[in-house]
Parts: C-alpha cells; structure tokens; sequence
C-alpha cells in the first residue's frame, strides 16, 4: 500500500508540473519561457509524494488525507503558474472546489459542504472589496484575479476563521518577498499566489493551533 501510494503521489507530481508548465501557454497572451529542469520536475514530484506518504501514516484514507492531496495539489498548481507567469488558472481552482465540496458533504454531510460554501463565498468578496479599495488607491490592480479566486477555495477547505488567518498570514509572508524585489529589480509585479497557497497548507496544518490562538484573542 506505502508503494502504492508514493507512485500515485509521484504521478500526481509529474502531472502537476507539465500541467503548470504547459496549460498557461493555452492563453494567447502567455509568453513561452524555459521549460523547467527534470531537477526540478522530479523534486515536484518525489516532494508530492512525501506529502501523500505522511497524511496517510497520519491519517488513513480519511478526510484529511484526501484533504492534503487535495491543497498539495493547488499549491503546486500555484506555485508553477504563478512564479512562472504570473497568473493562476481558473481550471484547478474550479475543480479544486468541486473536490473540496464533495469531500466535506461526503465526510461532514451536505449542510457543513454548504457552510464550507459559503465561507468560501464570503472570503472571494472580501478579497474582491480589497482588490477594488487597491484599484483606487494605487490606480492599479493590487490583487490579481486569481488571487482573488484562490481565497474562494481556501474558504471553501480550511472555512470562515482559518481561512482568513491564511489570507492575514500570507500578507505577511509577501510583505518582505514585495519589499525585495522592489528594491533589487524595481519589479512592481508580486506573486501572491504562491504566498496565499503555502499559507493555506501551513494553517491545515497546524490548524488546531491556529485555531486555539483564535478563540484565546477573540
């Protein structure tokens, strides 16, 4: 079964990284760049399966297994398209949350997929109204949509309280990433992200904890 899983993880890891590499370049306004190294490939891939490795010693088949397949997913997705091109693809989004939901009503009943719903409802059009006080505060887009789409889908997985902590927590892991390429290459373009995906996986995992620091301040 562990072998099983390490080669259904390290598939998964080389599907995401031609996927990331090469479903951007479907856009017509995508400029071709380098393709990435086998080095980098096979990292992709040999890290994913780790990953699915620990959550099933750790869990099982269970929700939250199938829940980290689901982020690592996502986050490598993120972080390939993002870092590479600067954009974040509808496509994984939409059927992240299509898997999300299904996961919650299968695990938690129908009711707890629609609040995960909602949450994910309420964390787009928080990040929307952001997006649009930026636009007219620095006369440009400060989020780009598929930041604004991502936080729909980190609602939707970790809900209201955790998902929010994902956005405040990866603000704060952009702001130096932001400052230094402002200062080294002048580059006023920042991918978000990759912050808010690697958030999203950092509060799931620690989610007890984060979520005891939240009822303690509030």
């Amino acid at each position: 079964m562990i072998f099983i899983i390490f080669l259904i993880g390290f598939s998964l890891g080389i599907a995401y990284s031609i996927i990331g590499e090469n479903l951007p370049l479907l856009i017509p306004e995508v400029p071709v760049k380098e393709s990435n190294s086998w080095i980098l490939n096979l990292f992709i891939a040999c890290l994913n399966a780790v990953v699915l490795l620990v959550s099933f010693y750790l869990y099982g088949l269970s929700y939250e297994f199938f829940s980290s397949a689901l982020i690592m997913g996502i986050i490598m997705l993120v972080f390939i398209t993002d870092f590479k091109y600067m954009i974040i693809l509808d496509s994984p989004l939409i059927i992240g949350s299509i898997l999300a939901f299904i996961l919650k009503a299968y695990y938690y009943g129908f009711k707890s997929a629609l609040l995960a719903l909602l949450s994910g409802l309420i964390l787009f059009i928080f990040m929307l109204i952001i997006g649009f006080i930026g636009r007219k505060i620095f006369k440009r887009d400060a989020l780009g949509g598929g930041d604004i789409k991502l936080s729909g889908v980190i609602g939707i997985i970790l809900g209201l309280r955790l998902g929010l902590c994902a956005i405040i927590i990866s603000s704060l892991l952009a702001m130096p990433y932001a400052l230094a390429s402002l200062m080294l290459s002048k580059n006023r373009e920042v991918p978000f992200g990759p912050f808010l995906a690697g958030s999203m996986g950092l509060v799931y995992l620690f989610s007890d904890k984060f979520m005891n620091l939240i009822n303690f301040l509030f």
